[in-house]
This record gives structure tokens, sequence and C-alpha cells, in this order.
């Protein structure tokens, strides 16, 4: 749908929660345009952040945690993303090795990472819901054909509303975080049980997906860490090139 205010007609549009009209992602809040109840807008960030520095924030913790939000959209494309993020994860060993072990390393390290993101950006009090990206469908498609000697997996994105430069920065990092967690973790396992190959698979798996993405180019998590703190962005940055060593060695 076209934007309200610039008239791109972008893939991904959202609909202001105050005045009900459509914008794309750089007019989604209602002070990039200019909204006619802005007055109302910053009057609930106020009460959002008094209360956030009364502590309110820590003490809902837990009810937070279990109002998790989503919205059949969001389902959708979170489905399409996640069958071709399998597909890819399939693709490897061209098809031959089908397995429920394999599906599950494949489907938790795209979903644990892209629910991390959304579960932390709800826990700061912002709107989060993923979107898959025509462009980035089509690479991560092409991408699961066997003979094809690349292999991308950027489906889509969780897009996140208004957030400080700080919160906006751990939001990026939690994603690689969960896949260096679980790739450290399935690399103890595998040399705790040399002879099941699906522990090193998901070792290697997850450190593929956090290398990836902690590159710091374009709409990646690695281009926001390295502009929010780039001491942070170094330390992920060779932790998931020691896994990453590690686990292809």
């Amino acid at each position: 749908m076209k934007c309200s205010i610039c008239g791109v007609d972008n893939e991904i549009s959202f609909t202001c929660n105050y005045c009900k009209e459509t914008f794309c992602p750089d007019h989604r809040l209602p002070m990039n345009h200019t909204c006619r109840y802005l007055k109302q807008y910053i009057e609930k960030r106020k009460r959002m952040n008094y209360n956030e520095q009364r502590g309110y924030k820590h003490s809902n913790f837990l009810r937070k945690m279990l109002n998790f939000r989503s919205s059949r959209t969001e389902l959708y494309h979170l489905g399409i993303a996640t069958i071709l993020v399998l597909l890819v994860g399939l693709s490897l060993t061209g098809y031959r090795h089908i397995s429920y072990e394999f599906i599950l390393i494949f489907i938790s390290a795209f979903l644990i990472h892209e629910l991390a993101h959304k579960l932390l950006a709800q826990l700061y009090g912002s709107w989060a819901e993923f979107r898959a990206e025509i462009s980035g469908l089509l690479i991560t498609a092409i991408s699961a054909i066997p003979f094809f000697p690349f292999k991308f997996i950027a489906p889509g994105a969780v897009v996140i509303g208004d957030l400080t430069r700080n919160k906006f920065g751990r939001v990026a990092l939690i994603g690689p975080l969960t896949n260096l967690i679980m790739g450290f973790s399935f690399l103890m396992l595998s040399y705790l049980f040399p002879y099941h190959p699906y522990f090193s698979v998901g070792a290697s798996f997850n450190a593929w997906i956090s290398i990836f993405n902690l590159i710091p180019f374009g709409v990646l998590d690695g281009q926001k860490i390295f502009n929010w703190n780039k001491v942070v962005w170094i330390c992920a940055i060779i932790s998931a090139s020691i896994l990453f060593i590690i686990s292809y060695g």
C-alpha cells in the first residue's frame, strides 16, 4: 500500500494506531508523519518513561513476558520464512539426510533468533512484529537449491517501533547472541557425544547464522550493533568467528 506521506508503494506498510492512516517504514511513527494525534503519542511515551523510572517495568517483568503479542499477518510471514530457512538447511546435505533432529535444529536456529528480537522489544514496551521481504524471500529460496554455492538466509526481519539507542542496540544483539549460546551448547555436546552428528550440525548452522547476521552491512543486526557499540560488536564477531572456525574445522 502507498504511504500517505511520500506516496511510495512499499512491500511493508504500517497503520498508525492513532490516525489510522497507512505509512512506509520511514514514516510509520507519529512524529515522522506529523500525526494529528501527536500530542497523545508524546503523553503516552512520557507516562511509559515515568513508569520505567519508578521501577514499575521491572515489577511487571513476568506479566510482560506472558503478554506475547502477535498477529495473523506476522504468523503468515514467519511461517513462509521458516519453511524457506528449513529448505536452505536441508539443502546443505543435498536433501539426502532428512530427519526430525535436523528439522528441529534448522527451525530453532531461525525462530529463536527472530523471537528473541521480538520478545525483548516488547519487554521494552515497543511494538514488534516479523515481516518478510520479497527480495529476501527470493534470495533465501535460491539458496535452497542444493547446487547453489552460496547460502543466504535473509527472508525478513523483526520491525520494531520507537526505542532509545541503547535499547535498540540490545534488541539487535539478542538475535545473534541466541545463536552463539545455542552454537556453543551444541559444540560442547558434540564433544561429549561424538557419535551423534546432529550436535556438530547444530553448532555449525548456528555459527553460520550468527556470523552472517553480525556483518555490519545494510539492515543486518551487525550494522545496528556496530552503530550502537563497536566494542560489543567486536566481542560478538570474535565469538562468532571462533565458533565458526571450530565447528567447521
